[in-house]
Formats: C-alpha cells, sequence, structure tokens
C-alpha cells in the first residue's frame, strides 16, 4: 500500500492524498477505534474543527485535538446511524480532500455507532431473535441480550416504519415494504398505532414463528380492520402463509384487482358484504338503501363471476379478498 501510495503522489498528488485518507480511517476502523479517536484524527487530516452529535451526546474539537465549542454555521456536513450528523467547521468549499474525509468519517462514525450504541445492540438483538434462519443458540443469545424469560409468552408487532412504537424494536426490509418489529409480553395490550399484525404467542425460542404470522397479520389489515391479530384470523392466518406468492394468480384475486381499478369504492362494499349474514344489515353499517346495496350485490356478482349473495358466495368472498390483500397491501 505505502509503495502505490508513493507512485500515486509522483503522478497526481491530490489522488495519493485521498487513498492516504482512505487508508487512515480503514486502519481506524480495523483498530475499533471510538467516536471520540475517529473526531480527533478527522480534525488533524482536515487542519480545523471537527465535530459529531449522536445519541444525545456531541463532541467538537480543534486541528490540536483539543475539545472546543461547536460553531454555529452552515457546515458541511453527512448523517450516520439513526439521527447521527458529522460535520467539518469549514465553509464550503473548503479544501480539496474536505468532501473525502467528511464521507469516510461519516461511514467510521456509524460502524462504531452499530457496534457500540445501546439502540444498534437491541436493533441486532431483535433481528436475530426474529430471524427464522438463525442458529437457536443464536437466537437464545438474543434472548438474553433483551433480557426475554425464556418461559414467558410473547408476540411479535408488525407495523409499517413510520409507526412510533415503545420498546425494544428493528426496521426489516421486506418486498411490501419497510416493517418495524417489536418485541411484547402477551399481556400487554396492543397499542394505537394502526395499521398493525400481532403475531401468535410463543416463547423467546418460537419468535420467528410469531413473526411471520405478524407480517401476515399486518398484510391482511384493511382500512375497516386497521388491527389484525394472528389468533382472531385463525384458520385464515395459516390459509394466507400457503397461498403466500402463488402462482399463476387466483382469478378471484385478478377480478378483485379490476373491479378496484374500476371501481375503487366497491372494495369496502365487498368487505362488508363477506362479513354480513345479510345485504340488508350491511344497507344499515353503510348507511345506504336496501336497493341500492341489492342493485350493487348484482353488479359485483356479475363482474367476479360468481354470486356474493350467497352463504357460499361470501365465503369464496372472503377468502379472495385476503388473497387480494396480500398481493395488494403495500407499507412504503
Amino acid at each position: 500500500m505505502q509503495g502505490l501510495v508513493w507512485r500515486l503522489k509522483a503522478l497526481d498528488p491530490v489522488a495519493s492524498e485521498s487513498l492516504k485518507v482512505i487508508t487512515y480511517f480503514d486502519t481506524l476502523i480495523n483498530s475499533r477505534a471510538s467516536a471520540e479517536m475517529l473526531i480527533r484524527g478527522a480534525a488533524a487530516l482536515c487542519g480545523c474543527a471537527v465535530g459529531f452529535a449522536m445519541d444525545g451526546r456531541s463532541l467538537c474539537v480543534d486541528a490540536s485535538g483539543q475539545t472546543t465549542a461547536a460553531q454555529h454555521g452552515n457546515w458541511p456536513s453527512r448523517p450516520f446511524g439513526i439521527d447521527g450528523k458529522a460535520w467539518i467547521q469549514r465553509a464550503a468549499p473548503g479544501f480539496v480532500n474536505d468532501e473525502l474525509i467528511l464521507e469516510r468519517l461519516a461511514l467510521a462514525l456509524g460502524i462504531a455507532w452499530d457496534r457500540t450504541s445501546p439502540v444498534a445492540i437491541t436493533r441486532r438483538a431483535v433481528e436475530t431473535a426474529i430471524d427464522g434462519d438463525a442458529p437457536e443458540e443464536k437466537r437464545s443469545e438474543a434472548a438474553r441480550v433483551l433480557h426475554l424469560d425464556r418461559d414467558r409468552l410473547y408476540r411479535i408487532h408488525a407495523a409499517p416504519a413510520y409507526a412510533s412504537m415503545p420498546g425494544p424494536t428493528a426496521l426489516m426490509s421486506r418486498p411490501f415494504g419497510a416493517v418495524k418489529a417489536a418485541i411484547r409480553p402477551v399481556t400487554e395490550a396492543v397499542g394505537q398505532e394502526t395499521p398493525i399484525g400481532v403475531g401468535l404467542a410463543r416463547t423467546p425460542r418460537e419468535l420467528h414463528l410469531s413473526w411471520e404470522t405478524a407480517l401476515l397479520a399486518l398484510r391482511l389489515t384493511t382500512a375497516r380492520h386497521p388491527i389484525r391479530t394472528a389468533d382472531e384470523l385463525g384458520s385464515l392466518i395459516v390459509l394466507a402463509g400457503l397461498a403466500d406468492d402463488m402462482s399463476p394468480e387466483p382469478s378471484d384475486v385478478t377480478a378483485l384487482k379490476r373491479v378496484a381499478e374500476l371501481q375503487p369504492k366497491a372494495i369496502p362494499l365487498l368487505e362488508a358484504i363477506s362479513e354480513s349474514t345479510s345485504l340488508r344489515s350491511v344497507a344499515t353499517h353503510l348507511n345506504l338503501h336496501h336497493s341500492t346495496v341489492q342493485s350493487r350485490a348484482g353488479e359485483l356478482s356479475t363482474a367476479l363471476a360468481f354470486d356474493i349473495r350467497s352463504p357460499g358466495g361470501r365465503v369464496r368472498l372472503t377468502l379472495a379478498l385476503a388473497l387480494f390483500r396480500l398481493a395488494t397491501n403495500r407499507f412504503d
């Protein structure tokens, strides 16, 4: 590496300095340098004050490595971690390598944060505890980090990324969007955040099963039922798991997609019909005239190619709507 630096310096001094910056921070990262060491190193490279703020604490040091007060100004900055920020107290455009130093500093601080922050440690423990592909000993270790009682029952609550959920959580990426997972004792009431899916009660060693059912429950939420629990869904949650990623797409789902595209207001009506024993009760619930509901039910039966007014048709409609939600619900 040193030989490469000298050869680069002969050809391009700027490039050689850039390589030195990268090598410098890589060395600090590999030596597991603390945030304070990273900031002091960056300040020495820049020849000016450098600062960071993270997890409610902040530090600013000058070029000599001495702590100094952060100066207010529109300084070049970079985010890291969840809400961390690093900055160089030199107005843009600054020196030639300022941007590179700031980029590598933010990267290094992010790695340090992920290694030492209680928030990051908890997040990784939640991720491992609900990962069915992780070895059982790793899941057990994660449960100990989270102080879970091995004989106690817990549920996974799954909600969109924007939900504010107290306690240990992890943000997981799924094909249908970013989902936040939270581990909750079975005795704890479901929060008011919606939509939310609640998994089956399981011991810490089987939390991955609660996570899987919580995801299915979340994907089956609707405006009519913004909170779904795997227990209340019963056999439907089992069928949803078996039908997930079904190929080819069932004709009933294709028909529902067409109806939803042409008549968006028809889906709430169909949901009400699937859950009611009579069209008269649907009319009362939706504050519509009985004849209007009768007429619409006939039209929708024709569009779906089966009679949604019969008992068997309502069962078929219930299953079709569940598959439709699995195929179309997104949480971006």
